[in-house]
């Protein structure tokens, strides 16, 4: 009886194996497609290196230059279904006019409430700052914009690290962890 289900197992497993859209006809085949795997893996962990990245576009309405300045978080948020996985924050800098400063999350939904619009941020070992946040005009849950600008830019350029305490729907508070040394605004 054991093995019979060994068997049913190992057979189970072996025609998932072999479901998959890609056809293999050698087992160096195989060995490709798991070291190719390996090496998407591989590159996909080292884009989240947590420094800043720096891009600009054109506003083609009025065809000034806006630009970014983009860091993810160090760790993935921990939510329940159905967003769970992979799921990093995204502190974001963009100046046209003037700065926003905008925090998102890949899923998941940020929601203070009707009277409760604001996160804790901590700089490096500073005591941690309460700063009242707006959503967007188009209401979508998973993206802030932190409101005082000035001030959070200000202890952003000094900082290496910051803790950004955030209200998630049905999830309380967690914490997301930026290294923000080496900031150029």
């Amino acid at each position: 009886m054991k093995n019979q289900v060994l068997q049913i197992i190992a057979s189970f497993s072996a025609l998932l194996l072999f479901s998959c859209q890609k056809t293999v006809s050698s087992y160096d085949e195989i060995a490709v497609a798991v070291d190719s795997a390996a090496v998407v893996v591989d590159s996909v962990a080292t884009t989240k290196n947590n420094v800043w990245e720096y891009h600009q576009s054109i506003d083609k309405m009025t065809s000034k230059s806006i630009k970014f300045a983009q860091i993810i978080s160090n760790e993935s948020l921990n939510l329940e279904f159905p967003y769970d996985g992979n799921n990093y924050g995204h502190l974001t800098l963009r100046k046209n006019d003037h700065t926003d400063i905008y925090l998102s999350i890949d899923k998941g939904q940020i929601s203070g409430g009707y009277d409760n619009n604001f996160i804790k941020v901590r700089f490096d070992d500073e005591k941690p700052i309460k700063f009242s946040y707006s959503e967007p005009q188009d209401n979508s849950s998973d993206l802030i914009f932190i409101d005082n600008e000035i001030k959070f830019l200000s202890k952003l350029k000094k900082s290496k690290k910051i803790l950004i305490s955030l209200p998630l729907y049905r999830e309380g508070n967690q914490i997301l962890e930026f290294n923000t040394i080496d900031l150029k605004w």
